[in-house]
């Protein structure tokens, strides 16, 4: 059996105020639990409060020493087309620009938060163009902590064990429908995203 690739993950406070220190949850627990099962390779977590933490930690990924870990999972709150960095609001094109012109050649970035993949299509295919991204991964609606954390033990291995980022939709709307339509599901390369139909029923549906 092939080895899969590990997870270099950084996580914000999921406290509504970024600041109660007794809030405990957290997206490690889940990683480590696949780690543990041989369901992905070597977990990398990070917690990151601010915006210089996270620039720092993103650029020490597309180092060539963390090749083994294909995957950059960003487990943050979401707006539409973005990333919430403590009280900064980060773009997909500012997060572009921030990896640089093929620096994530062969990676794949999962966005770990609310609405990011709600952005038109577009969007998400530069995102890929420019990083050299071989896909974007996340979610076109409000989502909550229990359905994503039990996603992620489906998503993630199959993300690191399948290469046809088509086929890796494909499975997951066959084998888990509801966990798809219920979070928004969106995968997007260079030149493919899922339909933006999900998006829009997203932004006309309630949070769950």
């Amino acid at each position: 059996m092939t080895k899969l690739g590990g997870v270099f993950c950084l996580e914000a406070s999921w406290a509504e105020d970024g600041r109660d220190l007794t809030d405990s949850a957290s997206v490690e627990q889940q990683l480590r639990m696949l780690e543990s099962a041989d369901e992905c390779g070597k977990v990398i977590h990070r917690d990151v409060a601010t915006r210089p933490e996270f620039d720092h930690y993103l650029k020490e990924w597309l180092r060539p020493k963390y090749k083994p870990y294909p995957l950059a999972y960003l487990a943050f709150h979401g707006v539409r087309g973005g990333l919430m960095i403590g009280d900064t609001e980060l773009t997909l094109l500012q997060l572009a620009d921030l990896i640089g012109p093929d620096k994530a050649l062969g990676r794949i970035v999962y966005f770990g938060s609310c609405s990011t993949m709600a952005a038109h299509e577009d969007e998400l295919e530069a995102f890929c163009r420019k990083t050299g991204a071989r896909a974007i991964v996340g979610y076109a609606r409000t989502v909550r902590w229990r359905e994503s954390a039990a996603f992620d033990c489906l998503l993630v291995p199959r993300l690191l064990e399948m290469r046809n980022m088509k086929s890796v939709f494909n499975s997951l709307e066959r084998d888990y429908p509801e966990f798809v339509r219920l979070l928004g599901l969106r995968i997007a390369t260079s030149k493919w995203a899922t339909d933006r139909k999900i998006a829009e029923k997203a932004a006309l549906s309630q949070p769950v």
